[in-house]
């Protein structure tokens, strides 16, 4: 059994982002951590892609570079009746596939010294007086502290925090190379977002996104459900019909598998910590109004590492106030506001007064891209 300070189940962005923290803060830390990740990168991840430019920001804050083909997107066309809104936001996004990024970002962790072990899921975790058993089909670590970092589906939620309440959103999405009569749709470098099905039952919208697989132009066509409203006992909408709708009033003839996962979002009431174990990303929560996942997670790495910073160094492995220390920052405002925002903005019988803050929203949308070009230097991104 080897001993360890902290032991980080999952290497998605958020775990990436809380080793790249504590390394920031330590570097002598790389010794002391361990990063245990189930897959093998690149591996498989169903994502819109969509970095805004606080992600770029908070790459940057951690001393990360994340080198992958990617699609600046130039205009935005939102549906919140049958006339799009379009807006010229030139900065606002840029799409990447995320097998790609989180391979780039652990690619990355490495070069700093960072042990990363693919191919070694956790089968259980085991608390003891002395620290966690995390234990593996090889080799069981002693740590400290557990990170856990592993998504929507977290055994480190599971195994440490039971909860009656799911607060798990829906997605689906389809890749379509963008060949023939779809070769224009990606030329056009527009994201299309689609809250019409509102209409229907969908706390969401459908989007269509221009991206690069493997360097070959492709439309990422999906469908994402909040499920923010179902403690009210909202029906279910039906996503690949959906979907089918979507690509049929586009006029697109497709035929390809659809692909689904779930995405925790966050509520400011939950629990996040207990003694020696934290969450961060998705097994914490993201938020439920447009699903923005990427930055989210990237953010929870300097809270986590704080905290672990101030256990470690004053021997107080409670973490009594991880929580607040979320809602204290950037994040936990951004997580607080686009709840109570997706609360109403899917409520079905506000759908038809939608259209009427179409000037909030586009000024919504200028103020991220403003705040993220001006942290970033005022000279936008490298591409």
């Amino acid at each position: 059994m080897e001993k360890v300070d902290i032991c980080i189940v999952g290497s998605g962005p958020s775990g990436i982002a809380t080793a790249a923290a504590l390394v920031k803060l330590r570097p002598s830390w790389r010794d002391h951590l361990v990063i245990l990740e189930r897959a093998e990168h690149p591996r498989h991840k169903l994502c819109g892609g969509g970095l805004t430019p606080w992600a770029d920001v908070l790459l940057r804050e951690l001393d990360l570079t994340a080198p992958v083909p990617d699609v600046s997107v130039g205009k935005v066309q939102l549906y919140l009746s049958d006339r799009p809104l379009e807006f010229d936001s030139p900065g606002m996004l840029r799409t990447i596939r995320r097998n790609e990024f989180d391979a780039a970002l652990a690619a990355g962790l490495r070069q700093k010294g960072v042990r990363l072990l693919e191919n070694t899921p956790v089968q259980n975790l085991i608390e003891e007086r002395d620290g966690i058993h995390v234990k593996t089909a090889a080799e069981t670590f002693l740590a400290k502290i557990v990170v856990g970092a592993d998504g929507a589906k977290s055994l480190v939620r599971r195994t440490f925090f039971p909860e009656a309440s799911s607060r798990v959103s829906r997605l689906i999405e389809i890749l379509v190379p963008a060949a023939n009569g779809l070769a224009r749709e990606f030329e056009r470098r527009t994201a299309v977002i689609d809250f019409r099905p509102i209409r229907n039952g969908l706390q969401g919208y459908v989007w269509d996104f221009p991206c690069l697989c493997s360097g070959a132009p492709h439309l990422n066509i999906g469908v994402f459900d909040s499920r923010v409203l179902a403690d009210e006992q909202a029906p279910r909408a039906h996503l690949p019909d959906i979907l089918q709708r979507h690509l049929e009033a586009r006029g697109w003839d497709i035929s390809v598998d659809l692909m689904g996962h779930p995405e925790r979002w966050f509520h400011p009431q939950d629990v996040y910590s207990r003694p020696r174990v934290l969450l961060v990303g998705d097994a914490a929560g993201v938020e439920p109004w447009l699903g923005e996942g990427i930055s989210m997670a990237l953010a929870y790495g300097p809270i986590a590492a704080s905290a672990i910073l101030t256990a470690l160094e004053g021997g107080d492995f409670s973490f009594h106030d991880y929580r607040q220390r979320i809602l204290s920052q950037q994040l936990g405002k951004i997580l607080r506001r686009n709840r109570l925002v997706a609360r109403l903005f899917y409520m079905r019988k506000l759908f038809p007064m939608l259209p009427l803050f179409s000037d909030i929203l586009h000024a919504y949308l200028n103020h991220r891209v403003k705040r993220g070009i001006r942290h970033n230097g005022g000279g936008g991104r490298k591409q």
